[in-house]
């Protein structure tokens, strides 16, 4: 005997469902799986023009074709911890240097005038006191004069022309180095006149 009775009613899947919402989540997925191997397994052509390197999925005239690995991640290195800088002096300078607090002529005196000389005595004066290892220089109208005695601090011109002369002290060490010099002193000799004797010049 056959079944009699009402077809049996086919219940047509709704979109909003669970099972639909799963059904397109893995749809979804599979899709995303087979553009990634299309993707890796096409492959990449590079060349070198004019403008520079390209890159390029289409193929080019001379381009060579190359194989993209993964992606490389980049870990900067810390930098080296910089030393905090230190208040040493720099290379050069010397500690404790001395120093001359001044040097100056004292005789003559600047602008003075001396009549009927034949000889000048320039007298230097030193604070403090010079040392042995440094010598005293005098510059007389532009001519070094050396000392004839290391502890000499006064130098005798004679003879002395008439006219203006310039005298400058200079105090230097054993190496050559000026340690000291004095502000430039100027002094007039007027002398009587050859022609006639009893006119100062």
């Amino acid at each position: 005997m056959g079944l009699t009775g009402p077809s049996p009613a086919f219940v047509p899947l709704r979109p909003g469902g669970l099972c639909w919402r799963s059904v397109r989540t893995v749809a979804l997925g599979i899709a995303l799986v087979c553009v990634a191997a299309i993707a890796a397994a096409a492959p990449t052509y590079r060349w070198i023009d004019a403008d520079g390197l390209h890159y390029s999925d289409q193929p080019h005239p001379g381009a060579e074709i190359v194989t993209l690995g993964e992606t490389q991640t980049y870990s900067a290195t810390p930098a080296p911890a910089v030393a905090a800088p230190s208040e040493r002096k720099p290379k050069g300078t010397r500690t404790n240097e001395f120093r001359y607090a001044s040097c100056a002529i004292v005789q003559p005196a600047a602008d003075q005038v001396l009549v009927n000389v034949e000889a000048v005595t320039v007298a230097v004066a030193l604070q403090p006191a010079k040392r042995g290892s440094d010598k005293l220089v005098l510059s007389f109208d532009g001519q070094p004069i050396e000392p004839a005695r290391p502890e000499q601090s006064e130098f005798q011109i004679t003879p002395i022309e008439r006219g203006t002369h310039f005298a400058v002290a200079i105090v230097r060490d054993n190496t050559g180095r000026d340690l000291c010099q004095s502000a430039p002193v100027s002094f007039h000799v007027r002398q009587p006149s050859v022609l006639a004797p009893g006119r100062k010049h």
